[in-house]
């Protein structure tokens, strides 16, 4: 029997609109197979270069990243709740759409990753990939110096296990100090959890790096697309290959 695909899933890595956008096409009826109007949620995948969604032929873009820099008081989302305001307030007004890799948190500042296709998202943010996320942290309190080896081979705070870290003690003041911290899983608020277990209060927090792409000389809320010879390289000595899923035209 020949596969499907969730339709609202393959209208999306098109970089056509958000899934649930999606599937709020596929119910209005702007969807439609060989002219007629196509309704179903899955779709075999035989007959995915017949799509037509809003009368647009369904059409792969080259993949494309960018590195921006988040500024503090910022949500990675595109929703915003009370008073909280999206980083997507600051991108340009024609910018194209694009969906965020990993997050940070509103108090989190540094290099975000930004990309128009939602497979490297994935592929990216996936733990079992355990691509290397660096961040610099300045922290208030005193600093254990065992701290490095009672993280680098990892640890369970309140019944959540976290991989190892590793962490490198940059200054050795009394109070206000600087840490390097290298993760591979990038759960929720990972650092900031870790850091309070052991009393120490997170001052700021930047991430300079994800995987092979670097903050480096980025302003606050600057942002830059990734040439195409570096993109090419970076997604080589990632392994990652744009053709795995076989319905991607």
């Amino acid at each position: 029997m020949e596969k499907k695909i969730r339709l609202a899933k393959i209208i999306s890595h098109f970089g056509f609109c958000s899934r649930r956008d999606a599937e709020q096409i596929i119910i209005n009826g702007g969807v439609t197979l060989k002219n007629n109007v196509f309704k179903e949620f899955t779709i075999k995948e035989s007959l995915i270069k017949y799509l037509k969604v809003n009368g647009t032929n369904l059409r792969k873009s080259k993949t494309r990243v960018w590195c921006f820099y988040k500024p503090r008081g910022y949500v990675c989302s595109n929703s915003e709740q009370f008073e909280q305001k999206s980083f997507f307030r600051i991108l340009p007004s024609d910018f194209p759409r694009v969906v965020s890799i990993g997050r940070l948190d509103i108090l989190s500042e540094g290099l975000l990753l930004l990309t128009n296709n939602p497979s490297l998202s994935n592929f990216l943010e996936k733990p079992i990939n355990s691509f290397e996320r660096n961040y610099i942290v300045k922290v208030f309190g005193k600093i254990n110096d065992e701290l490095p080896l009672l993280v680098k081979e990892g640890i369970t705070i309140k019944d959540i296990s976290y991989k190892g870290l590793d962490i490198k003690i940059l200054t050795k003041k009394k109070n206000n100090n600087f840490l390097k911290i290298s993760i591979y899983e990038g759960k929720n608020r990972e650092i900031r959890k870790v850091l309070e277990h052991f009393k120490l209060q997170v001052k700021t927090l930047k991430r300079i790096s994800y995987g092979p792409f670097f903050l480096n000389e980025l302003n606050n809320s600057e942002i830059k697309e990734v040439n195409e010879d570096t993109l090419k390289n970076n997604l080589k000595q990632m392994k990652f290959n744009d053709e795995s899923d076989s319905w991607k035209i």
